[in-house]
């Protein structure tokens, strides 16, 4: 099941951080040079949402200044003003005619950095909702708990709804965890596990921490992927995808390193688009649809980098960008520009001598593959998890 709308809370007072929100509303912290809630939105921008309402309050001139009828990492951003503090409750109620038939709703003082495209693939078709919880979470009374048969949960704040179904348990004005969850039957509200610890900015003391966790949360081990060949057999110079065929559990190999906080990028030669054989918007459409497969069975690559380059290309810019093209860097380096890579941690996985070659020069580990390999139970392997 794919979501594209969040919404999220942003009119507390944030009296708990003192001076500090006198001035300016708590998701508009800055933490590592951007404000809390811009960190917030580009975890968001990863899982397929499209649209972000922010449900304010306090100080609410700010975040429509700021935000409102804008667009940052691809999000379309709208605020909505609660006259008056409605309770958590209380502001969905208050925007229920924006709302979608399926919306997430999370806090803006909180990143929870699970995978959101499985806590979608776990919500069921006659479920309310559900809630991301972590099992990891020291227990704090500024939390909301759950015992269940075998570990204690901490929620963290992340709803998805059915509107439809949620409608009539909301309450004009209340708290949603202490008014609406009480009332929903059991059965129809489930509470998905997590083993992760997630950052609430509500106290000076994890305030303080903030900017080592976020630090911490991006930098993230690599699983590098080569595609033809990896990922879908090699038939040459594919870009439709009527000739895509997986190859055996990719799907389920990608699945598990997302799930286990690992990034997974895809460096790929494409010379069909030098030769003239395709476009790069071709190769672009067959990512694109390589990922939405990915995102329905709840699991998804960060980034495809490919390098167009022929030296016999009769156009110039094709000729041009050697460095890119394996058993060269480049495309490694581009990536480790644009995430926090911890390199000696990652792997590159091919299936040819070029891209042996490549994870030697750039000094990263090697996992080879042929056509009868199982990527899953072969990562389990290497990666001893």
């Amino acid at each position: 099941m794919m979501v594209n709308q969040a919404l999220i809370l942003v009119g507390g007072l944030g009296n708990r951080l003192g001076k500090i929100t006198k001035r300016i509303p708590k998701p508009l912290i800055k933490i590592n040079n951007l404000p809390f809630i811009e960190h917030l939105l580009f975890y968001l921008s990863k899982f397929g949402i499209k649209e972000i309402i922010l449900l304010t309050n306090y100080k609410s001139i700010f975040f429509f200044k700021k935000y409102h009828k804008k667009k940052i990492y691809n999000l379309k951003i709208k605020c909505i003003k609660e006259e008056d503090l409605l309770g958590t409750s209380g502001a969905v109620f208050n925007s229920m005619r924006l709302i979608k038939k399926k919306f997430l709703l999370c806090n803006g003082d909180t990143i929870f950095d699970i995978n959101l495209f499985d806590f979608f693939l776990r919500f069921k078709k006659n479920l309310i909702g559900t809630l991301a919880c972590s099992s990891l979470q020291k227990n704090s009374n500024r939390y909301t708990k759950f015992r269940t048969k075998n570990k204690n949960l901490v929620s963290s704040g992340i709803y998805l709804f059915n509107k439809k179904l949620i409608k009539k348990y909301l309450i004009k004005n209340g708290s949603l965890e202490n008014d609406v969850l009480s009332n929903l039957p059991k059965s129809k509200f489930k509470k998905i596990s997590y083993e992760k610890v997630f950052l609430d900015i509500g106290i000076k003391k994890d305030l303080k921490k903030a900017s080592n966790f976020l630090k911490t949360t991006y930098k993230k081990k690599c699983i590098f992927l080569d595609r033809d060949g990896v990922i879908n057999f090699d038939t040459g110079y594919l870009f439709k995808k009527k000739d895509f065929i997986w190859k055996k559990n990719v799907v389920k190999a990608i699945k598990f390193l997302n799930d286990n906080n690992y990034y997974v990028i895809v460096i790929s030669n494409q010379s069909g688009i030098g030769r003239g054989l395709y476009g790069e918007k071709d190769v672009n459409r067959l990512h694109s649809w390589i990922n939405k497969q990915l995102n329905e069975k709840g699991a998804y690559i960060d980034k495809f980098y490919y390098s167009p380059f022929y030296k016999l290309s009769k156009y110039r810019q094709y000729r041009k960008g050697a460095n890119l093209r394996k058993p060269n860097v480049g495309l490694f380096k581009l990536a480790t520009k644009d995430f926090e890579i911890i390199k000696e941690k990652s792997y590159f996985v091919g299936d040819k001598e070029s891209d042996r070659l490549a994870a030697r020069k750039f000094k990263i580990k090697y996992i080879n593959v042929d056509n009868e390999t199982n990527l899953y139970s072969l990562l389990l392997k290497e990666l001893r998890l």
